[in-house]
């Protein structure tokens, strides 16, 4: 049985998959150091601590204040969520690119195009997707001597059939099986926060409650809305429930494609059936690309 794993494909798609997710990864982390900071800030303001040096709490509030600025100074600067964004678009189009040429997909049909003009074909759109989006910042992750490596070459030269199935497991069934499970773990997280989010309001509202009828000495009100407040942005920030709308939608046009699979019995047939299947895929991550930027 024929099988392809991501490790082969082309270094192109290796390298911007790997930085697009550390991107990620300093995206979130700054965030979530600058909303922390903002709520620890927002504590610190509960009470007074004097010694001889002055204000314990002050300077603590005017830490975290200052800890907060540089997270905010740092993702302004650095932009890693560009570097995610930019880097994901790379992978994307690198990786839909790489499976038209695998199975002889438009505009690498078999029957379109000799072997040297789609391996031609293939480099240059490699090099004008590159050139467009410098920003990505393709640092490589391995040596790497050739962008097609003989496996993927001679996945290219098996039977229609063969590569009809390839397809079908490897590409549509294992999109759209991750598709399902992160719809299922965006709508868990969407729900969870949801209930988070109320219970802080609800919290807030009895601290507003005690405070105004004198039964408590701290004015908790501004801590509570300092929680609620980061905890909308760090949801924001997430798309928990956007993700998983898109998402479920997603695996189920994914689901109805393979379903098609089997309709396209010659090599013209095929290349316009991968053609529409990976414009179908390729749909959902412009549209979230969209909602991002």
């Amino acid at each position: 049985m024929a099988d392809v794993a991501e490790s082969e494909f082309p270094s192109l798609y290796t390298a911007a998959d790997r930085n697009s997710l550390d991107g990620q990864r300093r995206f979130f982390n700054a965030t979530r150091l600058r909303l922390a900071m903002l709520v620890l800030a927002a504590a610190f303001g509960l009470f007074t601590w004097r010694t001889a040096g002055g204000d314990v709490a002050g300077i603590g509030a005017a830490v975290a204040f200052v800890v907060a600025l540089l997270a905010e100074l740092y993702l302004l600067q650095a932009r890693p969520d560009r570097l995610w964004y930019d880097g994901r678009a790379v992978a994307e189009s690198a990786k839909t690119l790489t499976w038209r040429y695998l199975v002889g997909g438009s505009p690498f049909g078999r029957e379109e195009v000799s072997e040297r003009e789609a391996e031609r074909l293939l480099l240059e759109r490699f090099r004008q997707i590159a050139g467009d989006l410098r920003g990505a910042h393709l640092v490589p992750v391995a040596e790497v001597a050739d962008q097609l490596g003989q496996g993927l070459r001679r996945l290219r030269g098996l039977p229609l059939e063969e590569r009809r199935e390839l397809y079908r497991r490897e590409r549509i069934g294992g999109q759209q099986a991750w598709y399902a499970r992160a719809a299922r773990h965006n709508e868990r997280r969407a729900t969870q926060w949801s209930l988070v989010l109320t219970t802080l309001e609800a919290l807030g509202l009895a601290g507003g409650v005690l405070k105004a009828t004198g039964t408590l000495g701290i004015d908790l009100l501004g801590l509570a809305g300092a929680v609620v407040a980061a905890g909308a942005a760090w949801v924001n920030a997430k798309q928990h429930q956007t993700l998983a709308n898109a998402y479920a939608i997603a695996s189920q046009e994914l689901a109805t494609i393979s379903g098609q699979v089997d309709w396209a019995g010659t090599e013209p047939e095929w290349a316009h059936f991968v053609d529409q299947s990976e414009e179908a895929i390729s749909r959902e991550h412009t549209l979230w690309r969209a909602s991002r930027t």
